[in-house]
Order: C-alpha cells, then sequence, then structure tokens
C-alpha cells in the first residue's frame, strides 16, 4: 500500500473512533440521567379518622359533578399513594396535587386541618377549564406545618351556586418532617438527581412537586414525562399518570 494511502487509512481509523467516541459519551451518561425514579415509601398509614372528624370513605371514586355523564369515567382523585394516603415533606408551605376530570364545576373549596381539626388555612379556588393534574400551593402567608405533625388536607368540588352536603370531594394527610442529612437540591437549577434522592427518602410532596416543576420548566421533555408517568404507576395512580399538568 502507497505511504499516502496508507496515512489516509489510518487517519480514517482514528477519525472512526472519535466520532463513536463521540457519540458514546451521551450515551453512557443516558442510563444514570434516565434512570427509573424509584419512590421508596416510608409505610406510614392515614391517622384513623377521629370523632367529628369523619369523611366519607371512598371519595376518590366520587365522580366530579356531571363528568360521569359525558363518559369519562375518571374522578377527582388525591395524587398520593394509594395505600397509604399520607405522604411526607420538608416544607413549611408544601404543594399538593389533585387530579381534576373534566366537570361542570368551575371552583373548589381547598382547606387544610390539623389532627385535632382545626383550621389551618382554606380557600375558595378556580379550577382549570382542561382535565388534569392540579396544583394547590399552600401560601407563604398561611401557617406553616409543624415538624413530625399530621395534617389533612380536603378538595371539595363546588358543583352548585353553594357547597352540598353531597359535593364531591377528596382529602389526603401531609406530615412535615426533617432529615440531618441534607436532601434538598442547593443548587438554583433542579434535577432529576433532585427528585431521586427525595424518592429514595420517601418525600412524597416534594418529589412530586420537584419533578412537576421540571415538567412546566421543559413540557417537551419525553424523558421527564415518562419518569412522571412511572412515579404515578409506582403507588397505584395508573388511571391518572398520563394526565397532564394543568394551571
Amino acid at each position: 500500500m502507497p505511504k499516502s494511502h496508507k496515512h489516509s487509512f489510518i487517519y480514517l481509523r482514528v477519525l472512526r473512533a472519535a466520532l463513536v467516541t463521540l457519540i458514546a459519551i451521551p450515551l453512557l451518561s443516558l442510563p444514570s440521567m434516565a434512570g427509573r425514579i424509584t419512590f421508596k415509601p416510608p409505610g406510614d398509614r392515614a391517622p384513623k379518622e377521629t370523632a367529628g372528624g369523619a369523611s366519607r370513605t371512598g371519595v376518590a371514586e366520587t365522580t366530579a359533578c356531571s363528568s360521569a355523564r359525558t363518559g369519562i369515567g375518571k374522578s377527582v382523585t388525591p395524587v398520593l399513594p394509594k395505600k397509604t394516603n399520607i405522604g411526607f415533606t420538608l416544607s413549611e408551605h408544601p404543594t399538593v396535587f389533585v387530579y381534576i376530570p373534566l366537570s361542570t364545576a368551575r371552583k373548589a373549596f381547598f382547606s387544610v386541618q390539623d389532627q385535632e381539626n382545626n383550621n389551618i388555612y382554606q380557600t375558595d379556588i378556580e379550577l382549570p377549564s382542561q382535565p388534569g393534574v392540579m396544583r394547590l400551593k399552600l401560601p407563604p402567608d398561611a401557617p406553616g406545618l409543624k415538624t413530625n405533625k399530621n395534617y389533612k388536607w380536603s378538595l371539595v368540588m363546588i358543583c352548585t351556586a353553594d357547597l352540598e352536603p353531597d359535593s364531591p370531594f377528596v382529602s389526603g394527610w401531609i406530615r412535615r418532617v426533617e432529615y440531618r442529612t441534607n436532601i434538598r437540591n442547593n443548587s438554583k437549577t433542579i434535577t432529576l438527581d433532585s427528585v431521586s434522592k427525595l424518592a429514595e427518602k420517601g418525600i412524597w410532596y416534594d418529589t412530586l412537586a420537584t419533578l412537576a416543576q421540571l415538567r412546566m420548566n421543559q413540557p417537551n421533555n419525553q424523558l421527564l414525562a415518562t419518569s412522571w408517568q412511572e412515579l404515578l404507576d409506582s403507588v397505584g395512580l395508573n388511571a391518572i399518570a398520563n394526565e397532564p399538568l394543568v394551571q
């Protein structure tokens, strides 16, 4: 083989090897980025209802207003692990998530109580015009949740001019906890790694809120959409795992 051809052949081999390496670098980093977010529930269950604080059981199956007649078949659903109906948070003012189906209701009543049924916060909220998972943030001016205390939140659909005894509603529980090791994301940029750390410690509300924020920031990111679906699937929320986030 002439020397010039030999050098050209060697150059092409080196160039091809370099290209393969460049292509492989993002692929090698993909498994850690795309690894399934594993939520490890702490095993605690929602407190038993105390006297005077009883609520209708099975409320997650209650159909919101006229949605049953439209053939949608989905109900107002608290976005919580189905087996426990309670989630942990590190925040004084956590964000609650509820699936809102297609409904004639335009407003709902949102409230938070402590375990002794004392009102912590309550307000009317506007419901989205499209079905989907809605975020309900406890505002900074509301009393902050105390650590190692259980709180109950409720969302009541206002289907007529006023609340009715049979208005469909859902409820769930929150417990604020603390960890000696800091598992919050210290940087201003949240990542899937932030979500994974929270999920591994069983911090449900913050896992969901962080991943939801990522999805809102990057609505076309399929990796984030898949992570969201897998997270909800893992706690028995398959029916709403593909539903969009709504404002």
